[in-house]
This record gives C-alpha cells, structure tokens and sequence, in this order.
C-alpha cells in the first residue's frame, strides 16, 4: 500500500507565524500556487482513497488537487486528522505566547510530551487520536491501494513517527513542508519512507 501523506497549502496564518490548530485561517496566495504546483506532481499517480482533515484548509488542499466528481475515488473527511487544539494559544503568536503564558510555555518547551495546551488537547491524546485513525484507515485498505491524507504539519509527523516506529519521541525529527507530499510503503505492520516532503 502507498500512503501519500499531504500537508495543506500555506495559510494566512502560517505566513504571520500564527499557532494555528483548530482556529482557520484562509490559504494564502503563495499557499493555492503551492496547491497547482502539488496537483502537477500527483497527476501521474493513481489514488484510490483520499482522507482529508475538516479544516477548511485541509479540505481546500483537497479540492485544488483531487477531483470530487470522480466516482474512481473515495473521499472521506476525517476528524482523526485535525490538527491539534492549541485551546487558548490558538490564533496567537509566539511573542505573545511566551509573554503572556510564560511558565506554561516553558513547561511545553520541557516536556512537549506530558502537555497539554490551556483549554486545549493534550499531546498525548492528539497523538493516540492520529493514530487511532490511521491504524483504522490501514486495517480496512487493500495491499494494492494508493491513500492520500490531506493534513496538517502536526497529522503528519505523528502518522510517520507511529508507522516508522519512533513514537513520541520523533516528533520534532521532521521538518513537513506546506503544499508538499510524502510517501510511504506500508506493508502490514512496517513502513519505509520513499521520501519527504517532494
């Protein structure tokens, strides 16, 4: 099976440095060409399956590469693959963030692992959510089947830290660039990274 993971378009958001989890902010200009750029890439590859997160951002990604009226292609939006919840830092900045919650932040910056954002989710839980829901998504896929995942630079890095075996630990080992793909192999309970972020 392939699993062609797709981080979204850069946002308005990510162009001012914006924590942006479930908070929306449009695609920018430099993000939709980003999203013509990725269509030309995947044009030669056959998907069977699309997930898409419910984030505006994700499902316009989506929409810009993939063809909805395409009855050859199963598409699904996937809570599963929502960004995190940054809860409070949600729409902020990072000066603000470490100004105005200073020893949470500090906290965060200790052990990314054991927090969880003020009104927000834990670490934990948004890693086991991912997981659950690619685990889910794998256990029901044929060994032929090529999937996209449409998502978010979080959704992603858990879903290779959880297939290649690093857990926790590995999150921040990957930089997931915007309006980018990754691929994967997965054969039953293994995963080989064919490349990032191309």
């Amino acid at each position: 099976m392939k699993l062609i993971l797709i981080r979204h378009g850069e946002t308005e958001g990510n162009l001012n440095g914006i924590y942006q989890g479930i908070k929306d902010y449009p695609l920018s200009e430099e993000g939709k060409l980003q999203n013509l750029k990725l269509k030309s890439k995947l044009e030669n590859i056959n998907v069977d399956k699309v997930y898409y997160s419910t984030m505006e951002r994700a499902k316009k990604t989506a929409d810009a590469i993939f063809d909805f009226s395409s009855s050859a292609i199963y598409f699904e939006e996937n809570l599963s693959f929502n960004e995190i919840n940054f809860g409070l830092w949600d729409g902020k900045d990072y000066k603000y963030i470490s100004k105005n919650y200073s020893e949470q932040f500090q906290s965060f910056i200790d052990d990314f692992k054991i927090f969880k954002f003020p009104e927000g989710e834990s670490f934990k839980d948004f890693y086991n959510r991912v997981s659950e829901g690619i685990r889910k998504i794998i256990k029901v896929s044929k060994e032929e089947d090529n999937i996209a995942i449409v998502a978010h630079g979080g959704t992603i890095r858990v879903i290779l830290c959880e297939l290649l075996g690093f857990n926790y630990e590995g999150f921040y080992k990957f930089n997931i660039s915007h309006g980018c793909y990754s691929l994967l192999t997965v054969c039953k309970d293994s995963a080989v990274l064919e490349f990032l972020n191309k």
